[in-house]
């Protein structure tokens, strides 16, 4: 694919994101398609897909062991679909980075944040007798 064509797509699906953006704050969703959830969909999405991928490749496995089909051509389909699975696990692993770091900037030092969450979950050791 050439580089002309990809920016086009890519222009083409920034716009379809801006749109969704838009209409949800039309509809009164306005801080629903932050992002995180971009990310989040784009993930799940993702994932689907690596799992149709990999039906199909069990699919054609099936087809070769069992029906004996030309065995020929469905390993050269099984090959393809490889390659397909190897892109969508980068795509998936890319997408979880950009997640990680969106979910760091979110969440800001986390040092500090283990500190103050320690000081909550400390007990106090004060205990109080009430006698005669």
């Amino acid at each position: 694919m050439s580089k002309k064509r990809k920016k086009a797509q890519l222009k083409i699906l920034n716009e379809i994101r801006d749109q969704l953006v838009l209409q949800a704050e039309r509809w009164g969703r306005t801080n629903y398609y932050t992002p995180l959830k971009l990310e989040e969909l784009v993930l799940e999405q993702g994932h689907k897909i690596k799992g149709d991928f990999l039906a199909e490749r069990s699919n054609l496995e099936y087809e070769m062991n069992l029906l004996g089909t030309d065995k020929r051509e469905v390993l050269i389909k099984i090959e393809r679909l490889e390659s397909y699975i190897k892109k969508a696990d980068r795509t998936i692993e890319s997408h979880e980075r950009n997640i990680s770091r969106l979910l760091d900037k979110m969440v800001g030092d986390k040092q500090a944040i283990s500190l103050a969450t320690s000081y909550l979950k400390k007990k106090s050791l004060i205990s109080v007798m009430i006698g005669r």
